[in-house]
């Protein structure tokens, strides 16, 4: 029996920026039509199932969409989930102290807090947002960029392309209503956050820490501001005080990702993304094994 041909990845090699975007396309349209195909006949039958964003649909394709991208880099990459996740969610209380210090800084100069109800949307939302986002320009962009360079040692690098594509598709929440400068600073803010999240898996390895920060971080900021609907979207307008805290804590949020991703840890994410992708030698050295392994099987009698 002839051992199976390791999957072709050209593009990827050749540029894998591109390929990492279109992968993120990619992966988040297929996401949401299974999560829609999941949640609609659920909603017939299960009382609270949203059609469109049910939670058991969101859980469901999320997972299908992290075992895709496993096959389709089959035998080379071991996943998204594996990793160190108590350092992981160390590492993730800078983000979580981030939304805390907005809050309690804005409150000292002088703005009045005005927390809403915790509503299922809100929850609904946050959920959707911390689990479908980081799987997308996480777990997708960055595992994608490892592939090419995790023997370049570029990790800032990827860091900040994942943060910038985070960033500016907040850019598109203008279209729902959102006032333009308010979109302006929370742009900014989400290449801060997305830097420091990608900073989190690049050290860790597991995409888990920076869904369940997303998820907490988007609960916080949308019921703890009036100016935020529940749906997310920021209807708050004007350039004050608050905007420029948040625009001096989005820089030291960066600066902190940075720090974590300093050269004197090139080593220990450069072994980290060695084992999450098998260099190619050892991939198609264990695809060999696996075959000749079901060879000797199959001709047990």
């Amino acid at each position: 029996m002839s051992i199976q041909k390791k999957r072709q990845h050209k593009l990827v090699e050749k540029a894998p920026v591109v390929a990492a975007l279109l992968m993120c396309v990619l992966w988040s349209v297929l996401q949401q039509i299974i999560e829609l195909v999941v949640n609609y006949p659920l909603s017939l039958v299960i009382s609270g199932n949203d059609h469109i964003s049910g939670p058991i649909g969101l859980i469901v394709s999320i997972a299908v969409m992290m075992l895709v991208y496993k096959w389709w880099f089959r035998p080379e990459f071991e996943g998204m989930l594996k990793g160190d996740l108590p350092k992981g969610f160390l590492l993730g209380l800078f983000e979580l102290g981030f939304v805390i210090l907005s809050f309690l800084f804005s409150a000292l100069a002088g703005y009045q807090i005005a927390p809403k109800p915790l509503s299922a949307q809100i929850i609904s939302v946050s959920l959707a947002a911390g689990m479908s986002e980081e799987l997308v320009f996480r777990g997708v962009i960055l595992s994608t960029l490892m592939r090419q360079w995790k023997d370049q040692k570029k990790y800032r690098t990827a860091a900040l392309v994942s943060g910038i594509i985070f960033g500016l598709v907040h850019a598109m929440n203008i279209f729902s209503g959102a006032d333009p400068l308010g979109t302006l600073f929370q742009v900014i803010a989400a290449v801060g956050i997305g830097v420091i999240f990608s900073a989190v898996y690049l050290r860790t390895g597991s995409i888990l820490p920076c869904m369940f920060y997303h998820t907490v971080h988007d609960v916080i900021a949308i019921a703890g501001s009036s100016g935020v609907t529940d749906s997310g979207i920021i209807t708050a307008s004007g350039f004050d005080r608050e905007d420029m805290i948040n625009l001096v804590l989005t820089a030291v949020l960066a600066a902190i990702a940075f720090y974590m991703l300093r050269d004197a840890k090139n080593e220990e994410m450069r072994a980290i993304w060695n084992r999450k992708w098998k260099p190619a030698d050892d991939a198609e050295e264990m695809n060999a094994g696996e075959m000749k392994a079901s060879e000797v099987t199959s001709g047990v009698k």
